[in-house]
């Protein structure tokens, strides 16, 4: 947990696309950049890569809406406007 503590604060992150390890560290990244209001977070945007495999590498730097497989990644609509009230 205290390595992925460290590389959610990092500047860019390098992971595996089908890693629950990886997909935990870009969700804690994608809270810091809603946070922080780092560019591309309005649209669920983060610096984050995927190592493997080739074609998925810029997935985190796109906006993607939720699909199949589920546990292998994180998606925009899990932090995006996470602290807006809820209106009645």
């Amino acid at each position: 947990m205290l390595d992925q503590l460290i590389a959610s604060k990092a500047r860019t992150f390098v992971g595996t696309f089908h890693s629950t390890f990886t997909g935990y560290i870009n969700r804690m990244r994608a809270y810091h950049a809603t946070q922080r209001k780092l560019p591309g977070h309005e649209m669920g945007i983060i610096q984050s890569f995927y190592f493997n495999p080739d074609h998925q590498k810029d997935a985190m730097r796109k906006y993607t809406p939720i699909r199949r497989p589920f546990f292998s990644r994180e998606f925009p609509v899990a932090w995006r406007d996470i602290d807006k009230s809820i209106e009645a």
